[in-house]
């Protein structure tokens, strides 16, 4: 035998036991899923919280300490054990997401054949809910696997009032410019249950909902900051802004008490306010990055070809922004209220970076990276 077969053949057996050593590692990684689900199972009979950040700092300060002793890099031991806590923790949240433990609702969705229709009515099913829906648009059939009484071919030809019988809570899951409707046929149906949507922006809703409330409607605003996507409620958000019924709010938010889910409370207008940027200025700019993309005459394989780290960090945002329901995005634009102020701070702000560019005032650009920095770092230093 050569030297070179040799060589090879030793080469050969250093991979082999690579691939034995991988499939030992993925071995343990699926045993420790495991364990990890019936710690999730317990903590759900215990009544304790499925995160705990203290338990948490303490596993990756073990295996800071633990990868020293075997020769390994401290980061990369951190960075594998936050990937293995946050699948752990996926995997106890998959067991009990929805928690629930009061009384069971019979609950309406109106919209329920959309996107968000549908997750919510998977939400409140696995809480051991009665839900119904009701839509009188087409199912969407690009919208997650349904099943039962989730997915008729036809329009609804029910009435609303007909739906509503026997119901306690009524979700207003429909497109923003259709809910101020809607929640004036419950105001005029003198619905008795509570009364709830979902929607992005909440700033035309306030003239239907005072007077909804002038008419004795229970009635509560959320808006759940993730999609239909969403598997489990780890690191999400729901605002929830209470529109002059504490009770009412109170009976919705038990729905997400017991989950994962970190829920924020604002006024209508402090919402509008934040969602203006979180949502509309994030929006606007990725729009904006692919329009002076599309329209540089350069072709996009040419530009991902030789595309930088930070190229393709901001492609993979602003290709789930395209992916989205253009309607969706163009009505969050649209009923924004601080829409054109956030346009006009937009324009101004850019124009001010380019003047620096332009006059070569290398000084000012920098303290503006600086100075975003301290801002970034500010809520850590409180």
């Amino acid at each position: 035998m050569s030297s070179y077969d040799d060589v090879m053949s030793q080469l050969e057996l250093l991979r082999e036991r690579i691939r034995k050593i991988d499939e030992d590692i993925l071995s343990l990684m699926a045993e420790r899923t495991e364990t990890a689900k019936a710690i999730g199972q317990q903590k759900r009979l215990d009544g304790i919280p499925l995160r705990d950040w203290n338990v948490e700092r303490l596993v990756l300060d073990r295996a800071a300490r633990q990868a020293g002793a075997f020769g390994l890099p401290v980061e990369l031991a951190r960075s594998v054990m936050r990937m293995l806590i946050a699948a752990s923790r996926a995997e106890q949240e998959r067991t009990s997401f929805s928690t629930y433990r009061g009384t069971a609702e019979d609950i309406l969705i109106v919209g329920g054949r959309g996107k968000m229709g549908r997750w919510f009515a998977d939400f409140f099913a696995n809480q051991g809910h009665c839900v119904s829906i009701y839509d009188t648009c087409p199912a969407d059939d690009s919208a997650s696997t349904a099943t039962g009484p989730l997915a008729p071919d036809l329009q609804d030809q029910r009435t609303l009032e007909e739906v509503l019988e026997g119901t306690t809570c009524a979700l207003i899951c429909t497109p923003l410019d259709v809910v101020p409707t809607v929640i004036q046929q419950f105001a005029d149906l003198h619905y008795g249950g509570i009364v709830f949507d979902i929607a992005s922006l909440k700033g035309h809703l306030k003239s239907a909902i005072t007077q909804a409330r002038a008419a004795g409607l229970a009635i509560t605003s959320l808006h759940p900051m993730f999609g239909p996507g969403a598997r489990t409620l780890a690191g999400q958000v729901i605002c929830v802004c209470d529109c002059g019924d504490p009770q009412a709010t109170r009976r919705i938010e038990a729905f997400f008490t017991d989950t994962a889910v970190t829920l924020v409370k604002l006024s209508l207008d402090e919402h509008d306010r934040i969602v203006s940027y979180v949502l509309g200025l994030s929006h606007l700019t990725n729009l904006l990055f692919a329009k002076v993309l599309m329209v540089s005459g350069k072709q996009f394989k040419e530009l991902n070809n030789v595309g930088s780290t930070t190229f393709h960090s901001q492609m993979v945002t602003t290709s789930t922004v395209l992916a989205e329901n253009p309607d969706l995005y163009y009505s969050i634009q649209r009923f924004n209220p601080f829409g054109e102020e956030l346009c006009e701070s937009f324009k101004r702000e850019l124009e001010t970076i380019a003047g620096w560019i332009r006059n070569e005032n290398r000084e000012a650009f920098a303290e503006m990276m600086h100075a975003g920095r301290r801002w970034m770092r500010s809520d850590v230093a409180e």
